[in-house]
């Protein structure tokens, strides 16, 4: 029995189905991100399993404090760490802190133009914009996320940089927030008389917010990982079991949909009937895209299976690839000859015989 006609679905939800199944893993993020932006009972997040994985090694030059005598080692000696990505470590901490409301999908709207510097690329009037909501708003959603570590990140530019880091700092010389705000041209002139005449403060205080700057990060987002979230990887595996060719699907990374029950139920006590109604429509949308994820997967699935079962002398005898009807697995799979074609067929799949695509297998 094909996947499709072991599913009940309407035509619509079977056309959005079928949408997602040729989506890779960043636009389905991104679709769904959209969706859950109008749905308050949803909520995306990525497998646990990539958690784990996004970090990578790094390594990093060890170099000695030369204040302390005791501490010898070599700057040429290395340690590594596991350091994660940039935008994986802000998705963190907004997930973990920042309650589900408009303001904190604006400051997910904003990690996404974060550079690898850490810095905010797109303007904020043209953000707001992007996002129909008044720029007052944007700039709100921007300040929650000045709040997050590593401090200095989601900054516009070096100056707000450099005072988003002065203003957490509770060792900051006294003056130093203040010359960075009124007095940066100046200030990164090496014009310190200037600005000490201007400030009635002594040159040797100026001084001291020069040698205070050199310790902070210009780029505090250079310290974390590549953005490897979304890198390539393939969508299925074939593996040989107890003499047996067994695909699997990879959840590495892959987007999921997760009900707010508790939110959906502290609603559910509102008597408004129209607050009922809206949350039965967004219940019912939730169930639908969840389902939808699952004929993906079940799809995928069941693509990679007739391929590879109709390709066992490849993988188990070592022989050529046999030429498959694309037309016939399309019907197998009760699918359109176009979706086949274009969508699934696109997919890849990691053997032991190397990672294809599903189309190569085809003999295509």
């Amino acid at each position: 029995m094909s996947v499709i006609s072991s599913v009940h679905m309407d035509k619509e939800s079977l056309e959005e189905s079928l949408k997602l199944v040729g989506y890779d893993n960043e636009e389905l993020f991104a679709y769904l991100q959209q969706k859950a932006l109008g749905n308050p009972l949803i909520e995306v997040k990525i497998n646990k399993e990539f958690d784990e994985r996004a970090v990578k090694e790094k390594t990093v030059v060890y170099k000695p404090d030369k204040d302390d005598p005791m501490d010898t080692a070599s700057a040429m000696d290395q340690v590594s760490e596991e350091v994660p990505a940039l935008d994986t470590f802000l998705l963190e901490q907004i997930y973990a802190n920042m309650r589900d409301t408009p303001l904190r999908d604006l400051v997910l709207f904003l990690v996404a133009f974060i550079n690898p510097e850490g810095y905010v690329t797109i303007n904020l009037n043209e953000a707001a914009e992007q996002k129909g909501v008044e720029p007052i708003e944007m700039l709100d959603a921007l300040t929650l996320l000045h709040q997050l570590d590593p401090p200095g990140v989601g900054a516009r530019n070096l100056q707000e940089c450099l005072m988003l880091q002065t203003e957490r700092d509770e060792h900051a010389p006294e003056i130093a927030y203040y010359v960075l705000e009124n007095f940066f041209t100046a200030f990164s002139d090496k014009n310190w008389q200037e600005i000490a005449d201007e400030m009635a403060v002594d040159l040797a205080d100026v001084k001291s917010v020069f040698e205070y700057v050199q310790s902070l990060d210009p780029t505090p987002g250079s310290a974390f990982g590549d953005d490897n979230l979304f890198l390539p990887r393939p969508d299925l595996y074939l593996q040989l079991l107890d003499g047996h060719l067994t695909v699997k699907y990879n959840e590495w990374a892959s987007p999921f949909v997760v009900f707010q029950k508790e939110y959906y139920e502290e609603m559910l006590q509102h008597d408004d009937e129209d607050v009922q109604q809206f949350l039965a429509a967004k219940k019912t949308e939730g169930e639908q895209l969840r389902s939808a994820l699952a004929f993906r997967k079940e799809m995928l699935l069941a693509a990679g299976e007739l391929i590879c079962s109709l390709q066992k002398g490849f993988f188990l005898e070592g022989r050529e690839l046999e030429p498959l009807d694309v037309t016939r697995l399309a019907e197998d799979l009760a699918v359109p000859v176009t979706v086949m074609r274009e969508e699934i067929l696109e997919k890849m799949i990691e053997t032991d015989r190397g990672t294809f695509l599903l189309r190569q297998l085809c003999g295509e």
